[in-house]
């Protein structure tokens, strides 16, 4: 029997050594998709000198391994179809992938607006679109979070998933209705590389050998440490500092010490604010560890037995006190909130509502345009919260801030692109550009630059890249002005002079209150209507009206479009609403604009001798100039006046 033993404990050991002997990226999996009508390469490690076999679908081809491994075999060109195994051998070793379709196959990139998963919610029919998500045509493969300052050659173990409404929380919401769209539209399987990482820069995915091109940033690559084991070091201290920050918040107790919190303490040194209470009206640039808020306010008298508190609140955590003592904790809030308050907490005359905020992510908010501060009762009364707020960031003490190790210079682009190239794919949707907002000048080289990047290293000439127009977000404004945002978008636009790309326009499905608006449905198809034709060839409409020229007569602007499709019209009114004029000192102003045939005429009583108009240049635009197709018009400007962020690279040059 021991005998017995020993020879079969041989033989596991001989099959698992040989085993090892071939290794597949960990791209290739089962269920996964490959891309239709393409030399798919397949690839991986092997022992020295091994002849390796690919079949699939019929089809055959071979390669040899490198003396250093590596190998790499393209198949033939695969119509639609499946499932199927695919085998890999070599000498007495087989590996066999099973369930392999052939369809399309696109990756998703960008940053959290890109990665916000389903499962996070997308609006009111979160839940139905889960139930609903029954798509065994539609595979995903979400590269693992991994960063390095060196390109690596595979990634972490990872699987790809067929979408059911247990696996569909898990994927990128853009691009699952993306996909939902195409496999439903062209009946065919598609599979996404999911690969986003949120607040990221654009530097970030451009590989280093690119960003050496660039004229702000050949000195800071020159100067980048590339040892990968102190990069190790800076992850782990930031992935420390991510387990052990919510705790270290949650310990700080200054401000309970200092009693900010009771009725009695004096405020005159803080920040006074007009409510709804942001970071940008605190004169904070960025909401980050604990904010301290309060509002005084008096009662007569309130009748009932139950008081409840209504509030717009977004943060982490937030904890909330009344006159001293805490009636609440909140966490992960987003929206208006009603909380019940002890009726023996509210006295008459003065009373005090102390917030305690803490926020890692910068959009921390209190509070909204659309929702009053109030506190009421069941009877119907109501106290309305006054409008002046304090506010303090330096009570509690300084909560270690995010590394930003994941948003260094090719970090993405090394750790969770160049281990997928040259994975065979149709195409790119991107969703990203928040992160480079304050950089928007910069954004018009630093983009094409990226997509120029990532066709060079696929291979596979002009391969659609489809992107995403900002959202509309944060405050309208009163009066026309520069705006960032804007700029970017700006920058996006410039960005179709290259060929192949294609841009879905978000301007008018966003949040104003949030920078992750959850319609993620309406994003997604109309990246799909871009890919109908820039990667499908269909004779349609994709874009809404793109600015083409203007003419100047008299005292007004005559504005001409492309994309007009069907015709000019105006979505929920009988007015043109968000454009604005300017005369020779540049001063804009909001101006009157009706639809003549195909154009824009453009006005306003405040410019007799109009020099420049601008559409949607803001933010949070007011815009509803569409064509007929439904589809928003562009944001544009007709002058070519100095940018705010323009300036800003100047100034730092």
């Amino acid at each position: 029997m021991k005998k017995i033993c020993l020879f079969l404990g041989a033989i596991f050991l001989f099959n698992n050594a040989i085993g090892q002997r071939i290794k597949l990226a960990s791209l290739f999996g089962d269920s996964m998709v490959i891309q239709q009508g393409m030399h798919v390469p397949i690839w991986g490690v092997a022992s020295p000198g091994i002849l390796l076999r690919v079949e699939v679908a019929g089809y055959t081809a071979m390669a040899k391994s490198a003396p250093d491994g590596k190998w790499k075999v393209r198949i033939p060109p695969l119509d639609y179809g499946g499932p199927y195994v695919l085998k890999i051998m070599a000498e007495d070793t087989i590996i066999r992938l099973k369930d392999v379709m052939v369809g399309e196959v696109w990756l998703a990139s960008g940053q959290s607006n890109m990665e916000w998963s389903v499962g996070m919610g997308v609006g009111a029919t979160t839940q139905e679109e889960i139930n609903s998500a029954h798509y065994p045509q539609i595979r995903y493969f979400t590269v693992p979070h991994k960063t390095s300052v060196i390109p690596l050659v595979d990634t972490e173990p990872a699987e790809w998933k067929t979408v059911t409404p247990q696996s569909v929380k898990h994927l990128s919401a853009v691009a699952y209705f993306f996909a939902r769209e195409l496999t439903q539209h062209k009946n065919v399987a598609v599979g996404i590389i999911s690969s986003s990482w949120g607040a990221t820069s654009a530097h970030a995915w451009i590989s280093s050998e690119s960003l050496m091109q660039h004229s702000e940033y050949s000195e800071l690559i020159k100067k980048q440490d590339k040892d990968p084991n102190k990069w190790d070091e800076i992850v782990k201290k930031s992935l420390w500092n991510d387990v052990h920050r919510d705790s270290l918040a949650d310990q700080c107790q200054e401000g309970l010490k200092k009693g900010v919190h009771k009725s009695e303490f004096n405020d005159v040194g803080w920040k006074s604010v007009l409510y709804p209470v942001s970071n940008e009206k605190i004169g904070m640039p960025w909401f980050w560890g604990v904010t301290w808020f309060r509002n005084q306010f008096t009662v007569d008298k309130i009748q009932g037995k139950y008081l409840s508190l209504r509030l717009y609140l977004r943060g982490k955590k937030l904890t909330l006190f009344l006159n001293g003592t805490k009636f609440s904790d909140i966490t992960d809030s987003e929206g208006v909130k009603e909380v019940r308050i002890p009726r023996t907490l509210l006295v008459q005359g003065k009373n005090v509502l102390a917030i305690r905020l803490y926020e890692i992510w910068g959009t921390g908010l209190v509070g909204s345009s659309t929702t009053p501060a109030e506190i009421f009762s069941e009877k119907g009364d109501r106290v309305i919260l006054p409008k002046e707020w304090k506010a303090s960031g330096i009570i509690e003490p300084t909560i270690p801030g995010n590394q930003g190790y994941y948003n260094q210079y090719s970090v993405q682009f090394n750790g969770r692109i160049a281990p997928i190239i040259p994975y065979g794919i149709k195409g790119v949707i991107w969703y990203q550009g928040e992160g480079n907002a304050s950089k928007a000048y910069q954004y018009r080289t630093l983009f094409p630059m990226l997509i120029d990047d990532w066709r060079m290293r696929w291979g596979q000439g002009y391969m659609p890249f489809l992107y995403v127009q900002l959202a509309n977000h944060k405050e309208k404004k009163s009066i026309p002005a520069d705006d960032q945002v804007a700029e970017l978008r700006e920058a996006q636009t410039m960005t179709l002079r290259l060929t192949g790309t294609g841009m879905a326009s978000a301007i008018d499905i966003g949040d104003p209150l949030d920078i992750h608006p959850r319609n993620k449905l309406d994003v997604g198809k109309r990246l799909y209507i871009a890919a109908r034709k820039m990667a499908y060839g269909e004779n349609i409409i994709h874009s809404g009206p793109m600015y083409s020229g203007y003419r100047i007569e008299g005292d007004s602007i005559h504005i001409g479009f492309t994309s007009i499709g069907k015709g000019l019209t105006i979505k929920d009114g009988l007015l043109l609403k968000g454009f604005s004029i300017a005369g020779q000192d540049r001063v804009f102003h909001w101006a009157d604009a009706r639809i003549v045939g195909d154009s824009v005429w453009v006005s306003s009583k405040h410019v007799k001798s109009p020099v420049a108009v601008r559409y949607a240049w803001e933010s949070n635009p007011d815009g509803n100039l569409y064509n007929q197709e439904g589809l928003p018009a562009v944001p544009f400007r007709t002058d070519d006046f100095k940018l705010i962020t323009q300036e800003l690279i100047q100034r730092n040059h």
